[in-house]
């Protein structure tokens, strides 16, 4: 059987999450897990169950290096990257690590953010994705079976079957529009695309190389100096010059030979406060109520507090959250736009 890897994408900053999750605090080192388990951690206790730990790599910005580090079992690699520059060449670079250590393996790339309960059906499943990438040259990812019209997801459009719940790829799209999804939802063909995936370093590198020809050379210039102290120096000067762009948009959307399984799995990628607390315990009205904070005579609120109390007070719908000196209130159906706090933020630095 050729060896298996797992590499755990880290590198992103979590803006939803504003005011819990900053640029040194992202999205995936908050206590979002199960049992307020951090979403990094619960991520590298899922690969654990099929990988063990001296082959789960960690990709993450090159500034949140020793925090990941500190969410991680022994064993397990943390690569800082020079700049952020999406997941393809991320994976890209990953594919060529694992290939230098084994030729003929094969690895998992797993979102660190997201959020999966049935950790034994996610185990089967991943392994069923391990088997579909060893036995033929395919590039394996997993569809969610869509629990409504969700307008904020990449979809897959299943083709062909090949095996139980396992199918050819017809298309990717993303982002439809609501009347689309709604139709979608309808017709039974259509998954969320997760954002995981199994496939032979090998396949992958070929992959990339016949779709986007320039973006391989200039990963592959990495090559040579894989396991050698001139790496770390080679990738700060190579890495930022790379293309940014999504695995999905270099490769998967233009490869003939992409399959798609449908989780057995429970998933939510967990983009936004709203919903974070529909998994969360509440009390007697329905509040979801974390850390120092309170809610008094109120419905159906999110209430936070972090290093200073967050009190609400006859609200109905809203999320308080107060943490680390700043505040966010909002409409519990706005969450999903709490990016824009960022956004404005960021605008008012540069001012």
């Amino acid at each position: 059987m050729p060896d298996r890897y797992a590499l755990v994408l880290a590198g992103g900053r979590g803006e939803r999450f504003w005011p819990w999750s900053r640029p040194e605090r992202p999205k995936q080192l908050l206590p979002l897990g199960r049992g307020g388990r951090s979403l990094l951690g619960a991520t590298i206790d899922r690969a654990l169950r099929v990988v063990p730990a001296e082959r789960i790599l960690v990709l993450t910005a090159h500034d949140l290096v020793a925090t990941v580090r500190r969410e991680c079992p022994a064993g397990v690699e943390v690569i800082g990257e020079p700049a952020a520059r999406n997941t393809a060449p991320a994976i890209a670079l990953a594919a060529l690590i694992v290939r230098a250590r084994s030729p003929r393996a094969s690895f998992a790339v797993l979102p660190s953010d997201h959020l999966v309960d049935d950790v034994d059906a996610f185990a089967v499943d991943l392994e069923r994705g391990f088997a579909a990438a060893e036995h033929d040259p395919v590039l394996v990812t997993f569809g969610i079976r869509p629990s409504g019209p969700d307008t904020n997801f990449g979809y897959i459009r299943r083709g062909e079957r090949v095996a139980d719940r396992l199918f050819r790829v017809a298309a990717f799209t993303e982002k439809p529009r609501r009347e689309v999804a709604e139709s979608w939802l309808a017709s039974g063909d259509h998954f969320w695309n997760a954002g995981i995936f199994v496939w032979g370093a090998e396949t992958f590198l070929r992959a990339l190389q016949a779709a986007r020809p320039a973006l391989h050379e200039g990963v592959a210039a990495l090559a040579a100096a894989i396991g050698t102290p001139d790496f770390e120096a080679l990738l700060t000067r190579r890495f930022p010059a790379l293309e940014s762009i999504s695995v999905d948009y270099a490769v998967l959307e233009q490869a003939p030979n992409v399959l798609v399984l449908e989780a057995a799995f429970d998933w939510d990628d967990l983009g936004s406060w709203g919903a974070w607390a529909r998994r969360q315990p509440r009390d007697a009205r329905g509040n979801v109520v974390v850390g120092d904070a309170l809610a008094v005579d109120c419905d159906r609120c999110v209430v936070v507090g972090e290093g200073g109390t967050a009190a609400a007070l006859g609200l109905a719908d809203m999320v308080v959250v107060h943490v680390g000196g700043a505040t966010l209130s909002c409409r519990m159906d706005q969450t999903e736009q709490v990016r824009r706090v960022s956004e404005a933020l960021r605008t008012r630095e540069t001012r």
